[in-house]
């Protein structure tokens, strides 16, 4: 069952404060080196009511560190249903870190993270020259154990949260571990990646993504960051469409009509797959819905509009929704 929703950016304002499928890895709170598994925990204020509270929380994935951040309400008697946020390529925790906060205020764990080798500025462990989407998709499954392992979390109600890659590679996840994971969120899913692979690695044609004319080639993908031999050979003959679309709890798109990285037909597709999956509609939004996600392909192509103020009520409609 499919929905369509289109919102219109307007002149909306709003104020914003702003178990997996079992990993061999022995994940839990795992510090860097010499913190001998201490919890670094600072309080935020949100607004002007409640304090939301920030922790590192580390996993590991085949040796590697993961780093990541939590908001949450320490304050809390109850377990918290939480979130796990995926950050797009090329990008840290940092640039789904505001989204993280506006969820932790709406009474939810949320966890925003870095892919190892996902970023030359990544404080996890590993290359970017060592990423691939599939190594990402274990990093999310070693991430999900040690979330779920925290005693302040409801392991029963855990949601996902992906953009761009990011969302490729929740929704792989969720269509492996169907059963884990209460509800998906994804903001422009870059199901498109093989085609893009594709084509900035000369097998493939720009298709439906037309003419952005001198973008530079995939080596460089845009001047973001450089794509490895393997990352390409593991995804460019990879069909995403065969392996997506088993997870039957909601699911909710968000997408901007105006994405030229991942044009919005890709989650048109995609939202007809799933069993309960609704497309919201972000009208004359870019790929990434702030600064912070743009990253510099957004930035080059001028997609400099906040969209938040849309964008978090969306979020919090859904996941109030699927309570």
């Amino acid at each position: 069952m499919k929905k369509t929703v289109i919102v219109l950016m307007g002149f909306i304002a709003v104020a914003m404060g702003f178990a997996a499928c079992s990993s061999d890895d022995d994940n839990g709170s795992m510090p860097p080196e010499n913190t001998e598994n201490e919890e670094t925990t600072d309080s935020v204020q949100v607004g002007t009511e409640q304090v939301v509270d920030s922790a590192e929380v580390w996993s590991e994935r085949d040796g590697n560190r993961i780093f990541g951040m939590m908001y949450y309400n320490s304050a809390s008697s109850k377990k918290q249903p939480a979130v796990i946020l995926s950050h797009s390529s090329s990008l840290t925790h940092e640039a789904m870190s505001g989204y993280a906060l506006a969820i932790a205020k709406m009474g939810y764990a949320a966890y925003c993270f870095d892919f190892c080798g996902g970023s030359d500025k990544s404080k996890s462990d590993g290359k970017t020259d060592e990423m691939t989407v599939f190594t990402e998709v274990e990093d999310l499954r070693s991430v999900v154990k040690t979330v779920k392992s925290l005693g302040y979390v409801e392991s029963s109600e855990v949601y996902l949260l992906g953009s761009s890659q990011g969302g490729l590679v929740s929704a792989l996840l969720a269509d492996e571990c169907p059963d884990d994971f209460a509800g998906m969120i994804l903001f422009y899913p870059a199901f498109n990646i093989p085609e893009m692979v594709k084509m900035f690695s000369g097998f493939g044609n720009w298709g439906d993504f037309g003419n952005w004319g001198d973008f530079g080639d995939f080596g460089d993908f845009g001047g973001m960051m450089s794509m490895s031999e393997a990352y390409i050979n593991s995804i460019k003959d990879f069909d995403v469409w065969s392996h997506i679309g088993k997870f039957s709890k909601p699911v909710c798109i968000i997408h901007g009509t105006a994405d030229m990285i991942v044009p919005i037909s890709n989650s048109e597709k995609a939202v007809g797959l799933y069993y309960s999956a609704t497309l919201n509609k972000i009208e004359g939004a870019n790929h990434g819905f702030n600064a912070a996600n743009l990253g510099s392909m957004g930035s080059m192509m001028g997609a400099s509009a906040d969209y938040d103020s849309v964008v978090l009520p969306i979020v919090g409609s859904f996941l109030k929704s699927d309570k």
